[in-house]
């Protein structure tokens, strides 16, 4: 029976502790990446909410002309779930521009890229799949 070397299971069971930090970890060419990626998201965002609002508007004055006729009770319906859904959508894109504008924020305050919750970096693949991330994966998940 042959013994396995206690060293190199305690290697294996090792965790890397990150640092807290209370600065950002990233460069200031990064930040800028970051930062252009927001803004770019931002516009997007934005473009998308006028159409939405838009749509919304010619609803408005386009039920006013047709008040007249009668609607059968499941188009009624119908209209009123996809007026719902735009609402929804609004409201959702709306959240998201606060969460693009507090990244931004943390950029400015070289805050970037650190987690609100632990204080450790934030991997920079979560932080370009998810630029306006404030957490890293593990406090998302719930999994801490």
């Amino acid at each position: 029976m042959t013994k396995k070397s206690s060293s190199a299971s305690k290697k294996d069971q090792e965790i890397i502790e990150e640092p807290v930090l209370n600065k950002t970890y990233l460069t200031d060419e990064e930040l800028e990446h970051f930062r252009q990626l927001l803004l770019k998201r931002r516009e997007e965002v934005l473009r998308d909410l006028d159409i939405l609002r838009s749509s919304l508007s010619d609803e408005n004055v386009e039920d006013s002309i047709n008040s007249n006729y009668s609607m059968h009770m499941a188009d009624h319906g119908t209209e009123t779930m996809d007026r719902e859904q735009r609402f929804m959508f609004i409201a959702r894109d709306e959240k998201y521009i606060g969460y693009i504008d507090q990244a931004l924020d943390r950029i400015r305050n070289r805050t970037y890229g650190i987690c609100i919750k632990s204080g450790k970096p934030i991997p920079k693949k979560r932080l370009e799949a998810v630029p306006h991330t404030a957490v890293r994966i593990e406090f998302k998940q719930g999994k801490k």
